[in-house]
C-alpha cells in the first residue's frame, strides 16, 4: 500500500491525524521496551467498531481477524481485510479500521526496541519488520493462520502472568514475524508496500545512529534537503532530524543500562561519546535523569 507524499506544512502547523501511543490515549508514548496485547474487540467496541486514521510514532503493530471483517485505511488506499488475513503496520504508518461490529481478533502493539532488547541478534524476518517500508497485508494460507493465531492467542494468555512473560512474548513474537515476512513460511505472498520517506529514514537511523548524527547525512541518502527532510521530521514525529537520530541514542543507552552490565563509562564509549561526563549531561538533559539513577529505577519507573 501506498503513502501519498505529504503536503508541505509549516513546522508550527498541527499534524494531519492524530497520533498516538495506544488509539485514543493521549499521555506521553512510551518509546522504551513496552509491548501490549488485546482482543480487537477489547480497543473497537466503545469506539462504535470504528478508529479513524492515526499513527503511533514508536509502535509497531500485528492485527489478525479471526472471525467477521474490517475496512482497513492505510497509506490512502483501502482494503477489506477477511479472516486468515494479517496485517503489519510499521511505526510511522497512517491507518484507521471500521470493523464488522463483533468482529474477532487480536492486536499486538510493540516498540522495536522490545525484539532486541534482551541483546539477542535479530532474525532475517524481524530485521525486515523494523525496517518494512509501509502497511503490509499479508494473506495466511491455512497452516500460516493456525500458527500466528496459536502466538496470538498465547500472548493474550500470558499477558497478566509475571515470571518469564517477557521471554515468552520475545519467542512468540519472533514466531509472528517470520510467518508474516519469509516468504517459506507462505502460500500467498504479501502485497509490497511502497517506499515512505518517514520509514525509510527511520531505517537509516537504525543503521547509522551510531556513527551519524547530522542531519545532513541522512538528507543526502534519502535524495533530500534538511530543510525538507527536518519538515517530513516535524510533520510526523514532531522533532528535527538530528533530534529523531539523538532519541534512538538515548534509546540504546536506555537498553545498554536496563539489559548490559557495562559500566556507564562504557555505555558512553559503545555510543560513539569520547567523554562520558559529556554523555552524562546529554543522558540527563533528554531523560530527566542521570544514567546512573535511570539504571537504579524499579522496572515500572524507567
Amino acid at each position: 500500500m501506498a503513502q501519498k507524499p505529504p503536503v508541505s506544512r509549516s513546522p508550527s502547523s498541527k499534524p494531519p491525524v492524530p497520533r498516538y501511543h495506544l488509539y485514543g490515549e493521549d499521555g506521553p508514548a512510551e518509546d522504551f521496551d513496552f509491548f501490549h496485547v488485546e482482543t480487537i474487540p477489547a480497543r473497537s467496541r466503545s469506539l462504535g467498531w470504528s478508529l479513524e486514521p492515526h499513527s503511533h510514532a514508536h509502535l509497531f503493530q500485528i492485527l489478525l481477524i479471526l472471525a467477521g471483517s474490517g475496512r482497513l485505511a492505510a497509506d490512502g488506499e483501502e482494503a477489506t481485510i477477511a479472516p486468515a488475513t494479517a496485517v503489519y503496520v510499521p511505526a510511522g504508518s497512517i491507518h484507521g479500521w471500521t470493523f464488522e461490529p463483533g468482529t474477532e481478533g487480536y492486536v499486538v502493539s510493540f516498540t522495536g526496541d522490545y525484539l532486541t532488547g534482551g541483546g539477542e541478534d535479530l532474525t532475517q524476518a524481524e530485521r525486515a519488520a523494523l525496517t518494512c517500508p509501509g502497511t503490509r497485508v499479508v494473506k495466511l494460507d491455512a497452516t500460516g493462520a493456525r500458527r500466528l493465531s496459536f502466538a496470538l492467542q498465547e500472548m493474550a494468555v500470558e499477558r497478566d502472568r509475571a515470571g518469564a512473560r517477557r521471554a515468552i512474548f520475545r519467542t512468540l513474537l519472533g514466531l509472528s514475524l517470520v510467518l508474516l515476512f519469509d516468504p517459506a513460511e507462505r502460500s500467498v505472498q504479501a502485497e509490497p508496500g511502497r517506499e515512505f520517506s518517514l520509514v525509510q529514514f527511520k531505517a537509516l537511523v537504525e543503521d547509522h545512529f551510531l556513527t551519524e548524527r547530522g542531519a545532513e547525512f541522512y538528507a543526502d541518502a534519502l535524495g533530500l534537503s534538511v530543510a525538507r527532510l527536518n519538515r517530513f521530521c516535524r510533520l510526523f514525529l514532531d522533532r528535527t532530524a538530528a533530534q529523531a537520530v539523538r532519541d534512538r541514542v538515548m534509546l540504546e543507552a536506555k537498553r545498554l543500562l536496563t539489559f548490559s552490565g557495562r559500566s556507564v563509562q562504557e555505555v558512553a564509549f559503545d555510543l560513539g561519546y569520547d567523554d562520558p561526563a559529556y554523555f552524562s549531561r546529554i543522558f540527563r538533559k533528554e531523560t530527566g535523569r542521570a544514567p546512573q539513577d535511570f539504571r537504579a529505577a524499579p522496572e515500572t519507573d524507567r
